[in-house]
Formats: C-alpha cells, sequence, structure tokens
C-alpha cells in the first residue's frame, strides 16, 4: 500500500488519527467530520476502502503515518475497518453543545476540542519523570464529559488535567 497516493487518506491518518489515543478515535472522527465537507467525507471513505482492498498491505507504513503500532497485518486491516465503520456511521447524534456544560479555563474563557492551552502554574505529574512549568504550550486538547478536566498529549504522555490551571492560549 503506498499512502502517498491516498492523498486524504494520508492526510487524515497524518494530522487527525496521529495525536488521537486509541479510546477517542471515534470522537475525533466525528469532530473531524463536523468541519469537512460532503464530498471530502466521501472522498475519505473510497480511498480507505481502496486501501484495505490492496494486496500490498504495508504495516509499518501505515502505523508510521498513523502513529500506531501493528503485530500483524489482519490487526492494522481490522483497525482501518473500524475507523471506516466510523465514517459511515457519522451521522449518529452526538450530544448537543447546548446540554453539555461549557468547559472554562483559569480565566473564564470557554475551551473547544483542539484549543491550545498554557499551564499557569507548575503541576506535578503524578507518575511521570518530570513536571509541567509554568507558560507550557499545549496542543490539541480533548474535552471529556467532565467540564472541570481536558485531556492531552504532552511528550507522548497522555495527561488530564484540571482546567482551573490553564488558561487558553
Amino acid at each position: 500500500m503506498n499512502l502517498k497516493h491516498l492523498t486524504d487518506l494520508n492526510h487524515f491518518l497524518s494530522t487527525t488519527i496521529f495525536d488521537t489515543d486509541p479510546g477517542t478515535e471515534q470522537q475525533t472522527v466525528q469532530a473531524h467530520l463536523k468541519s469537512a465537507s460532503e464530498a471530502a467525507k466521501t472522498r475519505l471513505i473510497q480511498q480507505l476502502k481502496e486501501a484495505l482492498s490492496q494486496n500490498d498491505f504495508s504495516v509499518e507504513e501505515l502505523g508510521t503515518v498513523s502513529n500506531r503500532w501493528f503485530a500483524e497485518e489482519t490487526e492494522a486491516r481490522q483497525w482501518l475497518r473500524e475507523l471506516l465503520g466510523f465514517l459511515e456511521s457519522s451521522d449518529v447524534p452526538e450530544k448537543s453543545a447546548s446540554t453539555r456544560s461549557p468547559v472554562l479555563d483559569a480565566n473564564g474563557a470557554e475551551l473547544q476540542e483542539g484549543d491550545s492551552v498554557l499551564t499557569i502554574k507548575d503541576l506535578k505529574v503524578k507518575g511521570g519523570t518530570s513536571d509541567l512549568k509554568r507558560g507550557t504550550l499545549i496542543k490539541k486538547i480533548h474535552l471529556g464529559e467532565d467540564p472541570e478536566v481536558i485531556e492531552c498529549r504532552v511528550d507522548g504522555s497522555t495527561l488530564v488535567l484540571k482546567t482551573c490551571f490553564l488558561k487558553k492560549a
């Protein structure tokens, strides 16, 4: 498989999926599709089906582009089928923003999925070897069910941070 020829799929995997935790892929796909046009969604589904139908499937290439590790080809194909399912069932209604409490930073600014934030004080990371210093920039935050915390990736680790220690960048 040569993902360079499947440009929409390559871009989707290397940008949208790359920093996503495996447990939040469905929400990430839904958030991506909210901003994508119907034509882009159709092209992405087409290219994903084309990738699944190819015989010369490269697990290493797929893993590198999507920041995933696959032990074997069947595992990689199963993961792609799951992504395809998320894309094809994207019309499943999600919780509306009106029923969800807004997520606010320390200054009262509303945070959105994918925003960047700054820490407002030094934070000790439980179980980590290094702490987050004041002013650390954190990109591509993920909002969960709890409006008082966000999820993010810092130096390859997934962290859950309280919003009272963050400000919108």
